[in-house]
């Protein structure tokens, strides 16, 4: 599977190495377009101006927010989960991106019940997903979502 398949397919599945490499990859490619992006824009002197200078981020973040959710479920097929546990981590994501973009949320220095609530939910699925998806390995053989992947990697030492 190329790094194409691995950001746009939401099927079959990958193993550990590949979702770390993808997650990493997809990050890297996200802070290589957003910091020069930054640094052309030039940061206003005012930090209350900051988050109206910064408009297009969210943008950014919905247009990465596909390529990682389909790595989260090729992983998920791995460990024999539907793809719909992706929308425990996205569904609270794009909650919190629309509660900042309307300023219900996202001051840094008034923060509220609703910051406070999004952050821990954020907090605890990341954490389920990093041991779900990032350390624990995949369902040993074939299940419902295809062939293992690491099946082709392992062979028997020759005597």
């Amino acid at each position: 599977m190329n790094f194409i398949e691995l950001v746009t397919r939401l099927d079959g599945r990958i193993n550990r190495a590949k979702y770390w490499l993808g997650s990493i990859v997809t990050g890297l490619i996200f802070v290589a377009i957003t910091i020069p992006l930054i640094f052309a824009q030039g940061l206003p002197e005012d930090p209350e101006d900051l988050k109206s200078s910064l408009w297009w981020l969210p943008i950014l973040q919905l247009i990465f927010l596909y390529p990682w959710t389909a790595i989260m479920v090729k992983r998920l097929h791995d460990r024999n989960r539907p793809s719909y546990f992706a929308a425990f981590m996205v569904v609270p994501i794009l909650i919190s991106m629309a509660t900042n973009f309307l300023g219900l949320t996202g001051d840094a220095e008034h923060s509220g019940a609703l910051d406070w609530i999004l952050g821990v939910i954020i907090l605890g699925v990341g954490i389920w997903f990093f041991i779900e998806l990032g350390c624990l390995r995949g369902t040993i053989g074939d299940n419902q979502y295809g062939p293992d992947p690491l099946a082709a990697q392992v062979t028997a030492p020759s005597r």
